[in-house]
């Protein structure tokens, strides 16, 4: 029997059960941090089929590592899966598919990876819209060692991986001091002025941004009354680019705007990190590629965007900087072209529809593997992509 047939063997025997657990984690959305039960099924027929796994892994309580060790010695290739869901969205994201082909990869490669030498691992990473798991796996090391790194979101159509911009999220605080605002005003200290000042400064910023740069914040707390004068403002602000190491020097230009406001009002500035920060993706072009070729062997024809970037972030960024990754892209929707996170998306991600070309996902990523375990120029090529790409990336 060819790699072929036996790849659509396998994944077949697993189709039932694969297709159960995703319309239970789709059927039971939970926010990131929380996905107790969509962790919990994914464990357990990981278990099943011979995976160790590491539970609550880097101290996540959602999080879990499991592997898988060949008979012979091989590449490791790691499947990443997600499963957290939107608040009253559900699974509006598709995250229930994402670790369905995670998962049904990973289990199907084992056979491979006895035959042909590898080890293969699947990670279950929480919070993807939220904390973003990988980064911090990614602080820690865990695809140090990885030769690979793959997965799958679905969407609207059917792409090569996709390139991210690069995020820091921060929160800017402005104290100054009340006063009643018509009896004694000039006893006060506006944080309201602070606050406004720092968001004219950022728009008179913008002339000088490069064409990927992305600025954009919101006001959270803008005072009470208007007869007090604000003793305190806050605002959330996402700043992104193409690339990380032009992140850092936008960064610190936005943060240059706010201390300039507060010095112009008086008022004290605070300033942090209010969630995950993003690194930008280096998808590896020939894992792609290869990925692309496998996959159209099951009907699923991928567009290659070359210099495209996404105009969003991902914590796979985090993981691109640290070994070849990629994240391809599926269209769920059967041409409809509903986006991501709207309420028609998560109906879609729980239909017999998408759960048949996750199928075929599957089929493709064990295909890779077959290949990348089997011909060492194909990783030799992804690796050197990676140390030429990163190298010139990295700071």
């Amino acid at each position: 029997m060819s790699d072929f047939d036996n790849v659509n063997k396998i994944v077949d025997n697993l189709e039932t059960e694969l297709k159960a657990m995703s319309h239970k984690i789709h059927d039971n959305p939970e926010l990131g941090l929380h996905e107790f039960k969509a962790c919990a099924l994914q464990i357990e027929i990981l278990k099943k089929y011979g995976f160790s796994v590491e539970e609550e892994f880097c101290d996540m309580k959602t999080a879990y590592k499991a592997t898988y060790k060949g008979k012979k010695i091989g590449p490791k290739i790691a499947m990443l899966a997600e499963y957290d869901a939107l608040p009253d969205l559900g699974h509006g994201c598709g995250h229930n598919l994402i670790s369905m082909v995670g998962v049904g990869s990973g289990i199907a490669m084992r056979e491979f990876a006895d035959k042909y030498g590898g080890e293969v691992y699947v990670i279950g990473t929480p919070a993807e819209e939220t904390e973003g798991a990988k980064v911090e796996m990614a602080n820690k090391g865990v695809f140090d060692k990885i030769d690979v790194a793959m997965m799958a979101h679905p969407a609207y159509m059917n792409t090569e991986s996709l390139n991210t911009l690069a995020m820091n999220a921060y929160k800017f605080e402005f104290v100054g001091k009340t006063a009643h605002a018509a009896g004694m005003p000039e006893e006060g200290i506006n944080a309201l002025d602070a606050m406004i000042n720092f968001f004219n400064l950022v728009n008179a910023l913008r002339q000088e941004t490069k064409p990927d740069a992305r600025i954009h914040g919101v006001i959270t707390n803008g005072g009470n009354t208007p007869n007090v004068i604000p003793d305190y403002t806050s605002a959330v602000f996402y700043v992104r680019a193409e690339k990380s190491i032009y992140l850092e020097e936008l960064s610190e230009k936005v943060i240059n705007c706010a201390k300039g406001a507060a010095l112009g009002t008086g008022t004290t500035l605070k300033y942090s990190f209010t969630e995950a920060n993003f690194k930008d993706t280096n998808s590896n072009r020939a894992l792609s590629h290869l990925y692309a070729k496998e996959v159209a062997k099951f009907g699923i024809n991928l567009i290659n965007l070359k210099n495209y970037v996404v105009p969003g972030s991902s914590d796979l960024g985090d993981v691109s900087y640290k070994c070849p990754a990629i994240q391809t892209a599926w269209d769920i929707t059967e041409g409809k072209g509903y986006g991501t996170h709207t309420a028609e998306f998560a109906k879609c991600a729980g239909e017999d529809q998408a759960m048949d070309s996750a199928i075929r996902m599957i089929k493709g990523f064990v295909m890779t593997a077959v290949e990348l375990m089997t011909d060492p120029d194909q990783m030799l090529a992804i690796k050197e992509e990676f140390t030429h790409i990163n190298d010139a990336n990295r700071f």
